[in-house]
């Protein structure tokens, strides 16, 4: 009965597991198990706590149908809330379409993809592209099991992303387009700056900091109208082969057996780097040229997302935190040492001194705002929420220590990835450094954690950034009034801000 997540961070022990195949199926277990909690699940590709379940746990794999019809005259597709990315992708590549954007990786559900908003970079998160969600509830009235179809207002931005909470999703109704081409290739910068200049260029680009060399390593990416060339599939085999496989491999042997930080460092300043064959531009279809396999090898995650007018200010917070704790006697500058005191965690860092070698590329990811309410790139409420003053409001005096500055409905996220493959076991330096890099960048930067991924943060900071989080926990209690399909989490993050202070 039990099951672990993708990362083995999170055991899922539910008392009884379903997998319906059907909508109705679906009803029955619900009027079944009445009184009792609902939690479900896609492919478990998730580091939260958002996967626990404390009752029933329904597995919606089986619930996987596609269909492509025309709305207002424009493609949609209404997809099985158990259908895998991936194959959605299939599906709509055999009718000349394909998704407006795609994630890093395809393997989650897509209900569980669009529920703690899984991203691509360039564009908006899948969750920003639904127009309707099919969900299982519980009528108020008479308890009984309905089946309501959310397909606009405020109900719809919170269904588009909304941690399982307004009911067991059935199937999603979203966007869709004829398929195009991506160009690639990969250049060298010293300087952030320089990687964000090109944006205009390669406007679906993505980058990444080498810890130890703090160098970026750009894939810049854009749109083209040409068709796949053969220099793209052999590209994209040099990619996959040398990246999603040589190199993961490389690292799990420094990891694992080597173990020395110094070879570490060494590595990512003159070998890893190597691989990287520079000014090497290829044309694939994006659903291809999109995605890479880091699937292939188990790991622990986290991300966070800051607005660009922080990046760069966030990036060289980052490098100097994970240099001083992979390096005891490494100098910080005096603004790094004020930031420390800032937050009040000058004892923690002192204690991770030297004790954590980061060994994994940090991936730097463009997600545009999100027409949702709590997805990580939302912007709804931002700007309602700076007086004439300039000062931000939020729900918690956790957000005094991050203004927001120049805040717009327009400006950009950039979801910034840490991943480490230490040991199951050997988690505990990863797991030390995680929580005071969350705890420093929320209140320094603004930066919102990432629901789907480790989040060892405060309910109430969680929460503290999304100016309409009030609202969904409204939406949330209006379909969902006897808290049945929440786990104890879930629970916490929705009376957030309500308790006394």
């Amino acid at each position: 009965m039990s099951r672990w997540n993708f990362g083995h961070n999170v055991l899922v022990q539910p008392s009884v597991c379903y997998t319906p195949a059907t909508e109705a199926e679906v009803l029955e277990i619900l009027d079944r198990h009445r009184g009792q909690r609902i939690r479900c699940c896609g492919r478990l590709h998730s580091w939260s706590p958002v996967l626990q379940t404390e009752d029933v746990l329904l597995d919606l794999r089986e619930l996987r149908d596609v269909r492509v019809e025309q709305h207002a005259g424009e493609p949609v597709v209404h997809v099985g809330a158990g259908c895998q990315v991936k194959r959605l992708l299939a599906e709509l590549e055999q009718q000349q379409l394909t998704l407006p954007s795609v994630g890093f990786i395809t393997e989650q559900s897509i209900a569980g993809a669009i529920a703690t908003g899984t991203h691509g970079s360039g564009r908006h998160s899948l969750s920003h592209y639904v127009v309707a969600v099919r969900v299982a509830i519980d009528n108020p009235e008479t308890g009984a099991a309905q089946i309501c179809e959310i397909n606009s207002g405020d109900e719809l931005r919170a269904a588009r992303c909304s941690l399982g909470l307004l009911g067991v999703v059935l199937s999603v109704t979203m966007q869709c387009r004829t398929p195009y081409c991506v160009e690639e290739q990969f250049r060298e910068y010293r300087h952030v700056r320089d990687v964000l200049a090109a944006e205009d260029e390669f406007p679906l680009q993505q980058f990444y900091l080498i810890p130890w060399r703090w160098s970026c390593i750009a894939q810049h990416r854009r749109e083209v109208d040409g068709p796949p060339t053969l220099l793209g599939v052999i590209y994209r085999w040099y990619r996959f082969l040398t990246f999603d496989v040589l190199m993961h491999w490389y690292i799990l042997l420094l990891v694992h057996i080597i173990g020395s930080p110094a070879v570490i460092r060494f590595s990512f300043r003159r070998l890893i780097p190597a691989l990287v064959v520079r000014n090497w531009p290829a044309v694939g279809p994006s659903s291809k040229q999109m995605v890479m396999e880091h699937e292939l090898f188990r790991h622990g995650e986290t991300e966070l997302f800051v607005q660009r007018h922080r990046l760069d200010e966030a990036i060289e917070y980052v490098r100097q935190l994970i240099t001083s704790c992979g390096e005891a006697d490494a100098p910080v500058t005096p603004e790094f040492e004020a930031q420390i005191d800032r937050v009040n965690a000058r004892e923690q860092w002192q204690m991770l001194r030297g004790t954590y070698c980061h060994h994994f590329p940090i991936c730097v990811r463009k997600v545009l705002p999100d027409d949702t309410l709590i997805s990580m790139a939302s912007n709804i409420g931002i700007v309602a929420s700076i007086d004439g003053g300039g000062e931000f409001h939020a729900e918690s005096p956790a957000a005094v220590h991050a203004p927001m500055g120049p805040a717009s409905p327009t400006e950009p996220w950039y979801a910034i990835t840490f991943t480490n493959y230490h040991p199951r076991g050997s988690h505990l330096p990863f797991d030390q450094f995680v929580a005071l890099l969350l705890h420093s960048m929320h209140h320094l930067f603004g930066a919102r954690a990432h629901w789907g991924k480790l989040c060892p943060l405060p309910v109430a900071d969680l929460t503290a950034l999304y100016p309409e989080f009030s609202k969904f926990r409204a939406i949330v209690a209006g379909m969902n009034p006897a808290a049945r399909f929440q786990n104890q989490w879930t629970r916490e993050l929705l009376e957030s801000g309500l308790r006394e202070p």
